[in-house]
């Protein structure tokens, strides 16, 4: 399964899936999928991994994510005051 690049390409793959019970069972599952992608929301149709959701959640939240990574490299690097440090 390399060839597949994306979230659009899983969807549109599960949709034109050759036996049925693998392809989704209306068109709303195909819509509410497409929705999900719209919204950086995991899709159905991908195999799911805890990376891929990960991905989704730090899409969704960059600014939270930012702002997390900018006060651990402050810790990191010890930038951040610390009471009783000079």
């Amino acid at each position: 399964m390399h060839l597949l690049r994306g979230d659009p390409d899983w969807i549109v793959m599960k949709a034109l899936e050759k036996d049925r019970a693998r392809r989704y069972e209306t068109a709303n599952g195909l819509a509410r999928d497409v929705q999900h992608y719209l919204a950086d929301e995991p899709v159905i149709a991908r195999p799911p991994s805890n990376l891929y959701r990960f991905q989704k959640l730090a899409r969704r939240n960059k600014l939270a994510f930012a702002a997390a990574g900018a006060v651990a490299l402050m810790l990191v690097l010890g930038w951040w005051p610390v009471p009783g440090r000079r």
